[in-house]
C-alpha cells in the first residue's frame, strides 16, 4: 500500500466500525490511537471494523468479484460489467482486484491482534478476550488467504511467489516487506487458523467467525498445499465438520439457496442490511446486477451441467434475461456463500482421487449427486483417463459461481501427464504466469522489498 496510506491507516480503522451495524457494534466517534482498545467493549468495536471490507458493495471485492471471477477465470462464465472481467475470460491481466479491501483486513485485524493482549484479563468476560483475538486472526487469515490464491503461486511449495504476509499494524516504519515464500505463506495461515481452532468461540452466527469455520478452512488449505498427509488430515478435518450438530446440509441442492442466510449448511458470508440491500438494488456491481443479466454460463459450462438436475440453479430466463438462481434474489439480499458444511464432501472426493483412493472419492461424489437428486456414479463406468476430469465436472456442479473453488481445483488436480487440468479445461491458458495476478503498481512503487509477479 502506498506510504501515504500508511501513515493514516490506523486512524481510519477506528472509524469504519461506524458502518457496522451488521453485528451490532458500533464504536465511539471520538477514538484516537491511543485508546483504541482499552477493554472488552472498544476492543470489540475494533473487531467489528475489520469486517467492514466484506460489506462494500459499490467495490464488490468480497462480493460479486469474489464469488465469479473463478468461474470466469475457468471459462464457465461470459458477460462483463467492464474491462477486468474482459481480462479474467482471457487470463491477460493488466490490473488486479482485492489488494487494499485486503490490506484494510489485515491492519485492523493486526491492530486487534498485538493491542488486546496489553490489556488486562479483568477488563474481559471470562474466556472473551481469546475470542476476540481469535476472530482478529480469522479474518487477517481471510485476507492473507485471498492474497495467497490470487496474487501467490500457491501452487508450488517451493516458490518464492507467496503472499505479503503483514503480521503487525501497518506504519511508515515497516512499509516496506518482502512477500513470503509459498512454504512460509501457508505455516502463517495455518498458524492463524489452529488459534481460532483452539481459542475461537463456538458457531453461533453466519455473519462471524466461529472455530468450526476455522476447522473448514483448515481442511481447504491443507488440500490446497497437498501433500499426502495434508490430503489425510483434510479428509479428517471435513469429516468432523460434517458431524458437528451445530450445522447440517440441507435436505435439497436448492434448498441451500433458497433458505440463503438461513440455510442450515451456510457457515459464513457477509451481513446485508436494509440499507445494504437496498444500495444493491441499485448499483451495477452488485451480486443482484451482475447475476441478474449481466454473467451467466457458457456454452462450455451448460454443456458440462447437461440434464444434471442442478443446472436450473446456474441458468434461468425471465424476460429475456438470463439469471442466475443460486445467487439472484429478486428482493436483492444476494449472498456469497464464503463456506458452506457441503463443501467437505468435495474436499474428500478430490483428497482421496489425489491419494489415488478412486472408490472414495467416488462415494464422497455420489452423496451429493444422491442429494440433488442423480444418480450415482458407479467407478467401472469411468476410466483413469477419464477420473480426474470426472471430479473436475461434479465439482463445478456443486459449487461453481460460489467462492471460485473450481479455479483452484483445476490448478490442482492433474490430467494424466501430470500436468494442471485447467490447461486441457481452458487452451487460452499457456503459461503458468496466466493463473495469477500481478501486484499492483500502488504496492511495488512504495514497498521497494517486494517483487512483482512473473511475466508483469
Amino acid at each position: 500500500m502506498m506510504k501515504s496510506k500508511v501513515a493514516n491507516i490506523t486512524v481510519l480503522l477506528l472509524f469504519i466500525g461506524l458502518i457496522s451495524c451488521s453485528i451490532n457494534e458500533v464504536p465511539p466517534q471520538d477514538l484516537v490511537e491511543t485508546n483504541v482498545i482499552t477493554n472488552e467493549s472498544t476492543a470489540e468495536a475494533a473487531l467489528i471494523g475489520a469486517y467492514q471490507p466484506l460489506e462494500i458493495i459499490q467495490e464488490a471485492i468480497f462480493g460479486s468479484l469474489y464469488i465469479s471471477v473463478g468461474s470466469h477465470m475457468a471459462g464457465l462464465t461470459t458477460g462483463s460489467f467492464g474491462d477486468f472481467y474482459d481480462q479474467l475470460q482471457e487470463n491477460q491481466f493488466t490490473r488486479s482486484a482485492g489488494w487494499e479491501d485486503c490490506s484494510k483486513i489485515i491492519n485492523a485485524a493486526n491492530l486487534v491482534i498485538h493491542r488486546t493482549p496489553e490489556i488486562a484479563d479483568t477488563e474481559f468476560s471470562p474466556g472473551r478476550k481469546k475470542e476476540i483475538i481469535a476472530e482478529a486472526r480469522f479474518l487477517r487469515f481471510f485476507a492473507q488467504y485471498y492474497l495467497l490464491r490470487h496474487f501467490g503461486q500457491f501452487w508450488d511449495i517451493n516458490s518464492e511467489y507467496g503472499a505479503l504476509m503483514r503480521r503487525e499494524p501497518a506504519d511508515l516504519t515497516n512499509a516496506d516487506l518482502a512477500q513470503s515464500t509459498v512454504s512460509e505463506t501457508y505455516d502463517f495461515l495455518l498458524e492463524d487458523l489452529d488459534f481460532v481452532i483452539a481459542n475461537g468461540a463456538d458457531f453461533e452466527s453466519v455473519y462471524r467467525a466461529s472455530n468450526l469455520l476455522a476447522k473448514a478452512f483448515k481442511a481447504e488449505v491443507l488440500l490446497m498445499r497437498g501433500n499426502s498427509t495434508d490430503l489425510q488430515n483434510a479428509i479428517v478435518l471435513a469429516e468432523e465438520v460434517l458431524n458437528n450438530p451445530s450445522r447440517s446440509k440441507e435436505n435439497t441442492y436448492t434448498d441451500i439457496f433458497e433458505n440463503g442466510f438461513d440455510s442450515s449448511e451456510l457457515l459464513f458470508t457477509r451481513f446485508m442490511d436494509e440499507n445494504l440491500q437496498s444500495f444493491s438494488e441499485k448499483n451495477v456491481d452488485s451480486m443482484f446486477k451482475m447475476f441478474g443479466g449481466r454473467l451467466y454460463p457458457t456454452t462450455f459450462f451448460e454443456t458440462l451441467l447437461g440434464n444434471d438436475t442442478r443446472a436450473p440453479m446456474y441458468t434461468k430466463v425471465i424476460d429475456e434475461i438470463t439469471i442466475v438462481p443460486k445467487i439472484f434474489k429478486e428482493d436483492a439480499r444476494c449472498l456469497p456463500y464464503y463456506m458452506r458444511t457441503s463443501q467437505m464432501e468435495l474436499i474428500k472426493a478430490e483428497a482421496y482421487a489425489r491419494l489415488g483412493q478412486k472408490e472414495k472419492a467416488i462415494e464422497a461424489i455420489n452423496i451429493l449427486r444422491t442429494r440433488a437428486g442423480e444418480n450415482t456414479l458407479d467407478i467401472m463406468d469411468i476410466t483413469d483417463d477419464q477420473f480426474i476430469r470426472t471430479i473436475f465436472e461434479e465439482i463445478c456442479k456443486e459449487i461453481a459461481l460460489e467462492k471460485g473453488y473450481e479455479w483452484f481445483t483445476g490448478i490442482r488436480l492433474k490430467n494424466t501427464n501430470g500436468n494442471a487440468l485447467i490447461f486441457d479445461i481452458k487452451p487460452e491458458i499457456t503459461s503458468i504466469n496466466q493463473l495469477i495476478w500481478p501486484i499492483p503498481l500502488e504496492e511495488t512503487e512504495f514497498n521497494a522489498l517486494i517483487k512483482q509477479n512473473p511475466g508483469y
